[in-house]
């Protein structure tokens, strides 16, 4: 009886072994699986991150609806690349409606960071009713005031 007894504790330490091994290597292909996952789903999201577009309209000179002069120099935003060599010849009419789009508001008007805000949508929604009336596809998406300067 000590011999089977013997075997039995043998072969019970074996395969306690084995079932060791078998979870550390599980465990071991388990996180090479998720490292892999994520080292190569993080590559393709880098890649397929859109890179803004702008387009630099030059300073303008304006004139507010109180009559004051100010200066304000825009980036517009667009959607594609190629927006803007279809966008660069109208910027002299992005100009003038930089300059109809100010006589909405007052000089407090530019002030105010909310005033600002409802001056850039106006251009927004300006030039894009330009660019439909010309009956050009690419739109602004965002204008973004770079500079603005108000005369005394």
């Amino acid at each position: 009886m000590a011999l089977a007894k013997d075997t039995d504790s043998l072969t019970s330490g074996i395969s306690d072994w084995l079932l060791e091994l078998a979870i550390g290597i599980v465990v071991l292909v388990l996180g090479v699986s998720v490292w892999a996952y994520t080292y190569f789903s993080s590559q393709k999201l880098e890649q397929a991150k859109p890179v803004p577009v702008w387009l630099t309209v030059p300073k303008v000179m304006a004139q507010t609806a109180d009559g004051r002069m100010f200066n304000v120099k825009l980036n517009l935003r667009l959607g594609k690349q190629k927006d803007v060599s279809v966008m660069e010849p109208h910027i002299p009419a992005f100009k003038t409606l930089v300059q109809e789009a100010s006589t909405q508001m007052s000089r407090d008007d530019m002030k105010d960071a909310d005033g600002l805000v409802r001056f850039g949508k106006t251009v927004k929604t300006s030039l894009n009713g330009y660019l439909q009336a010309q009956d050009i596809q690419a739109r602004v998406k965002d204008v973004a005031l770079d500079e603005i300067m108000l005369l005394p």
